[in-house]
């Protein structure tokens, strides 16, 4: 460090705290660390930005703690637009870190990579699985730069978190062939949760219609969201959960179409409009996402709107055969109600064969 440490140096310095400790790391005795801090007052600022009076390195007035503040931000900002140039000039291998949920893994993220991947071959990726509560503070302590999962968690801090949505996507009730629940032509949610739910950690919009019908799960006072009694973040394991047992599993359908061609689980006949999923990508506020992030996300928009297509095509299939049974099974009972009817109104006299009756010669 110079004789007259530059903003740089001072933001590299501040979060240390102890000036002795400072010190000691850079050579010096702490007066003289204290003096080429202070020299910043006399370099054309008119505010002190440090407080090096007591032992501890902290920010000085309200002015000095402002400008501080602004100096990190675009220090911050510099290195990842120094960043975001090297990638596009290929100077970097570009990196992406970042969390998902379950049920989010299950949808284009995979597709978004592989594109990626391909564009780039020295693409480095590190993607963590978690469920939403943790992914956010996860982003909130910078140990990730953005999740891709369910959004309620973030919600709850507007003023910390951008939120990008992304799409909504409908989960269903699944369970393997030869289940009790399996034969059944219509469930209610209580008949449902009477087996064990291997899932995910749920989102309050759907553990509220839980109510106390999930007898083994629990749900977190504060945030009301519901913890499953079997809480898997890893779908392939919730699935080999459900085929192993009698568990029911939930999901959304692009991640059972597999399963369901092989004839290996059953959807459970129970639908509401409670019951889907709302994904997005959220960010901490202080930070824009990455240009190796933006691009990530361009290509999830576009893999996401071919899997929305994909899977309306696919539910018309699904609820097509149920549909064609309701109308022919309304039709038979229509059918029913009117003969039984007919054959009331009739006089049973209308129905008796006439008897012919001979005329007896004389």
């Amino acid at each position: 460090m110079g004789k007259k440490p530059g903003l740089l140096d001072l933001l590299a310095l501040v979060p240390s705290a102890d000036l002795a400790k400072v010190a000691r790391t850079l050579g010096l005795d702490p007066e003289t660390l204290a003096k080429r801090v202070l020299a910043l007052d006399s370099s054309g600022l008119s505010t002190r930005l440090v407080d090096t009076a007591t032992r501890a390195l902290k920010p000085g007035e309200a002015a000095g703690r402002l400008m501080l503040d602004h100096a990190t931000r675009i220090f911050s900002q510099a290195r990842d637009f120094t960043r975001d140039l090297e990638e596009l000039a290929g100077l970097q291998a570009p990196e992406l870190h970042f969390g998902t949920d379950m049920f989010a893994a299950e949808l284009p993220l995979g597709a978004a990579l592989g594109r990626m991947a391909s564009a780039n071959s020295r693409l480095r990726v590190h993607v963590e699985t978690s469920d939403f509560e943790h992914l956010t503070r996860d982003v909130l302590a910078g140990r990730i730069e953005f999740a891709v999962a369910d959004t309620t968690s973030a919600e709850r801090h507007p003023t910390r978190l951008a939120i990008e949505p992304v799409a909504e996507h409908r989960v269903f009730f699944y369970v393997r062939q030869g289940h009790p629940l399996a034969a059944a032509k219509e469930h209610s949610l209580e008949t449902v949760l009477v087996f064990p739910l291997a899932s995910p950690r749920l989102p309050q919009r759907i553990a509220g219609h839980f109510g106390k019908l999930a007898t083994y799960s629990r749900v977190d006072r504060e945030t009301g969201d519901l913890t499953p009694n079997l809480l898997v973040d890893n779908f392939s394991v919730a699935l080999k959960t459900v085929l192993g047992g009698d568990a029911v599993g939930l999901a959304p359908f692009v991640a059972l179409e597999p399963e369901l061609r092989a004839r290996r689980i059953s959807l459970l006949p129970f639908s509401a409009p409670w019951l889907h999923l709302s994904y997005g990508l959220f960010y901490t506020r202080k930070r824009a996402l990455s240009r190796v992030a933006q691009l990530f996300m361009t290509q999830l928009r576009r893999i996401e709107a071919d899997i929305q297509a994909r899977e309306q095509r696919a539910l018309l299939r699904l609820d097509g055969p149920r549909r064609r049974g309701r109308k022919q099974a309304t039709r038979r009972k229509a059918a029913a109600n009117v003969a039984d009817a007919t054959a009331t109104e009739l006089p049973p006299v209308a129905n008796a064969p006439r008897r012919r009756t001979r005329k007896t010669r004389r």
